[in-house]
């Protein structure tokens, strides 16, 4: 039968639950959280529809520069606010630079619109292989949008959990290249094709955030990182602590 988590932060020598619930969130962890969803926003969502419309006002190379000064911008802003780099500008920057340079150098929208399949597959393989040398950078982009203590990130927990969701991100951007590059091979507008991509996309994108949302979570629960106090408990967590504790964890 699976422990209580509450039990199990309270045994002698468990770890201490340093790892907030997002219901207990004060001022300081939503700000975190909304600094990571406007660097999420601005970082990688954004340049995809700046493409779109300059494309369809100004022309390929014009929408790739414009995206290309956008990604600059955008982690330029960050920096200076932080010091710090963000990894959502700084990797949407990164890959943004080699497609200018593909892109522009080639004068050919097929490859340009290609390389984010490559770019998935990259993602894929550097997220599952971080997370095999013990140093998972899907850790960076949850840590950016959820506050994790150091000590949480460097425990065995944290580290077998975001090896299993960077196992499942590497079937997700598979599937999610082969998508967009079979769309591609078909006959459309170019309007049509970022519509479908992107709408393509979605249920892919929704599902591998989800999972990387609730299982490092609960498995930290469970191993007694973090818990709800008792005085805190509402019906809806009540219901959710009986559901998590009933159901089989994975050892």
């Amino acid at each position: 039968m699976t422990e209580s988590p509450h039990a199990i932060a309270s045994a002698p020598g468990a770890p201490r639950a340093t790892l907030k619930h997002w219901r207990s969130f004060g001022a300081a962890e939503w700000r975190h959280v909304k600094d990571g969803a406007i660097g999420l926003v601005l970082g990688s969502l954004l340049p995809v529809c700046l493409f779109y419309v300059a494309y369809q006002t100004l022309g390929f190379s014009a929408a790739v520069v414009i995206v290309l000064i956008w990604s600059a911008l955008v982690f330029a802003w960050h920096y200076r606010r932080t010091r710090a780099a963000d990894v959502f500008s700084a990797t949407t920057f990164g890959f943004a630079c080699i497609k200018a340079v593909a892109g522009l150098a080639s004068q050919n929208t097929w490859l340009y619109l290609a390389w984010p399949s490559l770019e998935n597959m990259v993602y894929g393989i550097a997220f599952f292989g971080s997370a095999l040398l013990g140093k998972p950078l899907l850790g960076l982009y949850a840590e950016r949008l959820y506050p994790i203590d150091a000590e949480i990130r460097a425990s065995p927990t944290f580290q077998r959990a975001f090896l299993v969701v960077s196992a499942v991100w590497l079937c997700g951007h598979t599937l999610r290249a082969v998508l967009r590059l079979w769309l591609l091979s078909l006959p459309l507008p170019l309007s049509v094709y970022l519509v479908l991509d992107t709408v393509a996309g979605w249920p892919i994108n929704a599902s591998l955030v989800a999972f990387t949302a609730w299982y490092p979570l609960r498995q930290l629960r469970a191993a007694g990182y973090m818990r709800v106090a008792p005085a805190q408990l509402s019906t809806m967590d009540a219901v959710e602590l009986a559901v998590e504790e009933s159901a089989p964890t994975t050892v």
